[in-house]
């Protein structure tokens, strides 16, 4: 193992880890880095087994799923400073630790090796030993459940009306002239789709039309311009919550999201005002005949085409602190004790500028140094799991998947998947797992046609 210095995280034994001449990282086996200049001048002592974690139950209330503290609309509302100078900073210990039902203290484990997370490279195994999924439910909004994971809203399935009373043959490419099409679960909508039977399967579904920068709770329905890999979804803060409103993204360009509408048919309204600023004067006709349709439309069966309604106004207020991607995080914080989310430790720019150093310096010192601040943010991040503030990692998982690049995708993995899992929101877990590992850019992302 001593001679073997560049190729592994952690010793496999004590014995090696004794034995082994590399200094001591100080993070030991909580390190997150898996840089060959790391491993080269560090040692990692064995990763800790599960069974032999102590004091490792996780918090729970009452009923079959984990759940994180709830709290009303009228409760702690964070007002997230993350555009100010001073760092964002709360103590560790501040508050107690959560307790499960027994009145026991409860501290989920914090102990992960992200270097054996699995990686994207193992994902073509990954579809072959993946199991056909059941037969599909004769009842559509039960089979995209199904297959998706998530319920779709009743505006979802008006604008399939909608748009096929624009166009019968295909509904899906009604809005085509205004370089607008119906993706993702519309497909199962189209009599045109035919799934291939080798793609009868979970994973599939959950990375079709899934572009680079869409986080978990975001569903793409409506792509545009593939050059600037536009596109728009509805976006959820709870898997088997509805959606609280839809978004659009230019992957091509970053991964900030923009609200664009309660329901789709304010959404593509949107869309279209934008579009009759720029189009051309043989273009503006058509776009005003489709706002018409769709006004007339929304108002006969009484959907807003609001952009901002009070619904995205107090979900806002809600949210515990902004995120990198725009959308921000809203999960449930008890109102006495504060528990279920703290700061992290770094603010927003001062956490953008640790990782521009890691991926854009040419310095190796810098980037080292760099690596080490990301490494306290990320277990600090760990700890507040352990004192069940879970909503920590979920952002800062989210942030360094906002911010891209395949040195942070398993550290953001290995938060997300944690801090979904103990929120109890496996889905959003399983929808990370599966995009991480298969994550691409570009607009080629019919998983399912192609």
């Amino acid at each position: 193992m001593a001679g073997d210095t560049g190729t592994s995280l952690n010793c496999e034994t004590i014995e090696e880890f004794q034995s082994d001449p590399r200094i001591a990282c100080k993070y030991g086996h909580k390190c997150y880095q898996t840089n060959p200049v790391h491993l080269s001048k560090y040692k990692h002592p064995p990763k800790i087994k599960a069974s032999s974690r102590k004091g490792a139950k996780r918090f729970k209330k009452a009923g079959p799923t984990p759940k994180a503290p709830s709290c009303s609309d009228e409760e702690r509302i964070s007002d997230d400073s993350s555009g100010s100078s001073s760092p964002k900073r709360k103590a560790l210990s501040a508050k107690p630790p959560c307790t499960d039902g027994d009145g026991g203290n409860a501290k989920p484990s914090s102990s992960h090796n992200l270097g054996s997370t699995p990686s994207s490279e193992h994902s073509t195994d990954l579809f072959e030993t993946e199991p056909i999924m059941p037969p599909s439910p004769t009842d559509i909004k039960l089979n995209i459940k199904q297959k998706f994971l998530f319920e779709m809203p009743e505006d979802f399935y008006s604008f399939w009306d909608f748009c096929q009373s624009l166009n019968g043959l295909n509904p899906a490419l009604a809005f085509k002239d205004v370089g607008l099409e119906l993706v993702g679960p519309y497909d199962l909508l189209s009599s045109h789709f035919k799934l291939d039977s080798k793609k009868k399967k979970q994973s599939f579904f959950l990375l079709h039309w899934r572009y680079y920068y869409d986080p978990p709770g975001f569903q793409t329905v409506l792509k545009g311009d593939d050059k600037k890999q536009y596109h728009i979804g509805y976006y959820r803060d709870e898997p088997k919550s509805m959606p609280a409103f839809l978004a659009s993204n230019c992957a091509a360009k970053d991964g900030v999201f923009t609200p664009v509408g309660e329901n789709i048919f304010g959404a593509v309204n949107e869309v279209l005002l934008e579009s009759k600023k720029s189009a051309t004067p043989f273009l503006q006709p058509k776009i005003q005949k489709f706002q018409q349709a769709i006004q007339n439309y929304a108002k006969e069966h009484g959907f807003t085409l609001e952009t901002r309604t009070a619904a995205m106004k107090l979900r806002d207020r809600k949210t515990v602190c902004k995120t990198f991607n725009g959308l921000g995080l809203l999960v449930p914080v008890e109102k006495k004790t504060e528990v279920g989310y703290r700061e992290l430790i770094e603010t927003d720019a001062n956490l953008k500028r640790i990782l521009k150093r890691i991926t854009e310096s040419e310095n190796e010192d810098l980037k080292e140094k760099a690596r080490d601040q990301l490494q306290q943010v990320v277990t600090a991040a760990n700890i507040a799991n352990d004192e069940c503030d879970f909503g920590t990692s979920v952002e800062l998982g989210l942030d360094l998947f906002a911010f891209g690049g395949s040195e942070f995708e398993q550290t953001a993995l290995q938060l997300l998947s944690t801090g979904y899992s103990l929120l109890g929101r496996p889905e959003f877990a399983k929808v990370a797992q599966i995009h991480i590992n298969n994550r691409r850019k570009g607009s080629q992302l019919d998983m399912l046609n192609s």
